[in-house]
């Protein structure tokens, strides 16, 4: 063979070992969206859907800060992220806590690791930026809200150089440790702390039946081999046969139980609610507001009428709208996570009778509103 046939085969080789490097490399590369840098715009509708894609795609871990959160195609898709077993923690601007909007409600009754923090002189927290795995780093002037993807011109720049990673990381780990909610459960493992030094470790002896008791003591009961101490500054201890064996006594006084008060329910139609309040009230809005403040607000009621509207979204599952009088929504009900078979298979146009404590009153801009919500009948 001459020289130029081997060269021939040794550049073919090349070439075939060059094209297997290049497939193995794109089967086998991470589920990262994005390499090096990333520039996006909106309202084009990029950004939110490039977001989404590396939170689907994340698999440790996922660090937010944002002003305010109001989009729920994201807080779905940190939801499914944190059912995998992804840890997610947002931090919101403090303000925003006292704000009712569904995803921030979403976020709390679903147990994230939501945090609240204030900036420094009655700043603000207006840092927008995440991380996903400690390896990607979107930030830029887009918020996690529904109008920076409609209407808002914003920008997101995604980035996996490490360096700019790990300075962002830090950053969100000084601004977490700050955090309102945070530094409360510093405060309350303090606290905890604090009470575990007051308890005390004493051997059992093998007796079946022994008093132990500290401070006063108004009586003691023995009973097979038990021994609980009623009243005073004592403690409630059982006694185990196993020589050898621990009782942690802690000082403090017995905790009584607190016996959920009963529901007061008002015998009053939605009718008659509405003629009082709605729009064909003849009270003024001072005298409505005090009306329904002391006679009303709080009470519990039983009323039918038709489902007109059922959030189906994570962050809503549980908002459902009835009508009473058409097609309108006169109530708003909220249930609780312990309903939530029964509210999945509510259909709008069903006739339902529910029970639930009011809340909020009408408004030109609102339905009244009911929360601990039951459903007691539904007809189809």
């Amino acid at each position: 063979m001459n020289r130029f046939g081997i060269i021939k085969k040794i550049g073919l080789f090349t070439m075939l070992m060059s094209l297997s490097i290049g497939i193995l490399t794109v089967l086998f590369a991470p589920d990262t969206i994005y390499a090096r840098t990333e520039v996006l715009f909106s309202p084009r509708g990029s950004i939110k859907d490039a977001i989404i894609r590396n939170i689907t795609s994340s698999r440790g871990t996922i660090d937010v800060t944002a002003f305010t959160f109001t989009s729920g195609d994201i807080a779905e898709a940190l939801y499914q992220a944190k059912e995998r077993g992804v840890e997610v923690r947002v931090i919101i601007d403090q303000t925003q806590d006292a704000k009712s909007y569904p995803v921030l409600r979403f976020l709390k009754e679903e147990g994230f690791d939501l945090q609240f923090l204030k900036g420094n002189v009655g700043g603000s927290m207006n840092n927008a930026f995440a991380i996903f795995d400690d390896k990607l780093l979107v930030t830029g002037s887009y918020t996690w809200t529904e109008y920076a993807e409609k209407f808002n011109y914003e920008n997101a720049i995604f980035i996996d150089e490490s360096d700019v990673v790990e300075k962002y990381k830090n950053e969100f780990e000084a601004l977490y440790d700050k955090s309102v909610v945070q530094r409360a459960r510093r405060m309350e493992s303090s606290a905890l702390s604090a009470r575990d030094s007051e308890m005390k470790v004493v051997p059992i002896s093998n007796k079946t039946k022994e008093v132990v008791k500290q401070g006063n003591a108004d009586g003691i009961n023995e009973k097979d081999g038990k021994n609980t101490i009623t009243d005073g500054n004592a403690y409630k201890s059982v006694d185990r046969k196993d020589a050898g064996s621990f009782r942690i006594i802690k000082s403090g006084k017995q905790i009584k139980t607190i016996e959920e008060p009963l529901k007061q329910f008002m015998n009053v139609s939605f009718n008659e609610i509405d003629k009082l309040f709605g729009s064909e009230s003849k009270l003024d809005k001072t005298e409505r507001t005090t009306l329904w403040k002391s006679k009303f607000e709080g009470k519990y009621v039983k009323w039918t009428g038709r489902v007109s509207f059922r959030g189906f979204a994570v962050y809503n599952w549980n908002k459902v709208g009835i009508s009473h009088k058409g097609s309108s929504i006169d109530v708003n009900l909220k249930f609780d996570y312990s309903k939530q078979k029964t509210v999945m298979k509510l259909k709008v146009g069903d006739i339902v009778t529910y029970t639930g404590r009011l809340v909020t009153l009408s408004s030109l801009l609102s339905s009244y509103r009911l929360e601990d919500v039951d459903v007691l009948q539904v007809v189809r």
